[in-house]
């Protein structure tokens, strides 16, 4: 079992339980911390909870949810909203669907297509505005093409826009990270526009 969060609040903090103790109480936002790597920087892979009862245990959670992945995804979501992410991808104080569709587009090159447990409708979309089919949505920032999420449930900032990936596309921005399109808004790169 795990130290892992039950509810959020809307200041930010979260509602936690340590099952093998029976703890539980509330942690401030500012103490769900990303995990760090081996090299000092944070990771935007995984989250580190601290027991809210301060006996010193913690849990590290993966992106892609673990044992509770609504519960944990969510928590990526509200520290992406509140933090901006560990990869710079994503400014803190965001209120559109861009922290949500870059959590999932880490989750799912975590742990493959079908494991997202929030916003389920939005994967059913997958059409571009022109009604070319393709197989997902992407996210991107215009200034340079970099992709910061996929499926947006929600609209997103006058900084960002969308753009429909084919599979072949898809299945290079789930091996790349971080990715960018390039200048077409169709193809996969490692590179910024321009760059």
């Amino acid at each position: 079992m795990s130290v892992r969060p039950v509810a959020f609040n809307a200041d930010g903090s979260i509602e936690m339980v340590y099952d093998e103790q029976g703890h539980s109480g509330t942690i401030p936002a500012a103490a769900v911390l990303w995990a760090t790597k081996i090299d000092g920087t944070d990771s935007h892979q995984f989250i580190v909870l601290a027991c809210p009862d301060g006996c010193g245990a913690t849990s590290t959670h993966p992106v892609g949810g673990g044992a509770a992945p609504a519960e944990v995804q969510e928590m990526f979501v509200h520290k992406v909203e509140h933090d901006g992410c560990a990869c710079g991808q994503v400014e803190p104080g965001r209120t559109d669907a861009t922290p949500a569709a870059h959590t999932r587009l880490n989750v799912n090159r975590m742990d493959g297509p079908g494991r997202w447990k929030l916003d389920e409708g939005a994967a059913s979309r997958g059409q571009r505005s022109e009604g070319t089919p393709v197989a997902i949505e992407v996210v991107y920032r215009e200034s340079d093409g970099l992709v910061v999420g996929f499926l947006p449930s929600g609209d997103i900032g006058p900084d960002l826009a969308i753009a429909g990936l084919n599979a072949e596309q898809y299945a290079a921005l789930m091996k790349t990270d971080p990715a960018y399109l390039d200048a077409s808004g169709e193809v996969v790169t490692a590179a910024a526009r321009g760059a």
